[in-house]
């Protein structure tokens, strides 16, 4: 299994697992490790109990892509959060409204970075792939559909049972954008402030930079600002009026949302609720962040 929750989870429990476990070995004589017993009897976690509680889970999750080159998640709980700015940006309207999620999911820690996407798809069509510690930037000059259909069925194959990865929604984007802010960006309203936490174009030398570098948001996410715009899940639509519930986004449409904002671009294009779309084959300044649904499925 490539997943290693061990280094992953701390608390007591998880304590009292490999204590037992070591008994066990020695009682047995097996020579099997505890950190793998560990390891394997948390995949069956996630593979039987899909639904289990928030509190419970691991918060924080590493895969292992081979040759060394991991992804981490960090763990997104159920939570309600307002949406949107409510004022109006250049052409679009950013209505303010109350979204419920009521399911945790997995985020990535970080933008998906060439090293990553070289490690699964065996290329890199990155632009910025000959600058200085290019491996580290995230990956650029991909569309929609390159990561629907080579990046994510490669990594579901490196997933433990039970975590199907996926791109996140706007909703989800959004919502862990801001961290539980209500502010134009995670640190606040202070645009001065984005030099400490994203890439733009008062920090960045107009193209993107390694991930990581910057302070995370809240909820330990970093780069959730600025550096290159991320791909969501759904279909561009206009915000509707009124409270939502685990909203999906339109069920189809010409273009896909984007979010977060560019290396190039202004602080105010990289606010938490600045969003555009491009059409699903469309590459260029465009990365992505990858999500993780807990859900059952046969390995």
């Amino acid at each position: 299994m490539c997943l290693r929750l061990c280094d992953a989870v701390t608390g007591s429990w998880g304590k009292r697992f490999l204590a037992c476990a070591e008994a066990r070995n020695r009682y047995a004589g097996r020579a099997m490790n505890a950190q793998l017993l560990f390891t394997l009897a948390l995949g069956f976690l996630f593979a039987v109990s899909p639904n289990t509680p928030a509190a419970e889970l691991a918060p924080q999750v590493t895969v292992n892509l081979g040759k060394g080159v991991k992804l981490e998640f960090v763990l997104i709980k159920p939570g309600t959060f307002v949406m949107g700015s409510g004022k109006r940006y250049g052409n679009t309207d950013e209505p303010a409204h109350e979204v419920t999620l009521t399911k945790p999911f997995y985020l990535g820690k970080f933008k998906v970075t060439q090293e990553q996407w070289e490690a699964l798809v065996g290329d890199n069509p990155s632009e910025t792939k000959n600058r200085p510690n290019a491996e580290m930037r995230p990956v650029d000059n991909v569309s929609w559909e390159d990561i629907v259909k080579k990046f994510i069925p490669k990594l579901a194959e490196k997933m433990p049972k039970g975590l199907t990865p996926r791109l996140p929604t706007e909703v989800e984007g959004e919502y862990a954008c801001r961290a539980g802010s209500r502010t134009l960006f995670c640190f606040g309203d202070n645009e001065v402030e984005l030099r400490d936490y994203g890439w733009y174009d008062k920090n960045s030398n107009w193209e993107t930079q390694p991930v990581g570098q910057k302070k995370p948001n809240a909820w330990g996410l970093y780069d959730m600002h600025g550096n290159i715009w991320e791909w969501c899940a759904d279909w561009m639509d206009h915000y509707a009026e009124g409270k939502f519930t685990d909203p999906t986004g339109s069920a189809e449409g010409s273009l896909k949302v984007l979010h977060g904002g560019y290396a190039a671009l202004s602080a105010d294009r990289c606010r938490s609720s600045n969003r555009i779309g491009f059409a699903p084959t469309y590459r260029g300044r465009c990365g992505f962040r990858i999500a993780a649904s807990l859900e059952a499925k046969d390995r």
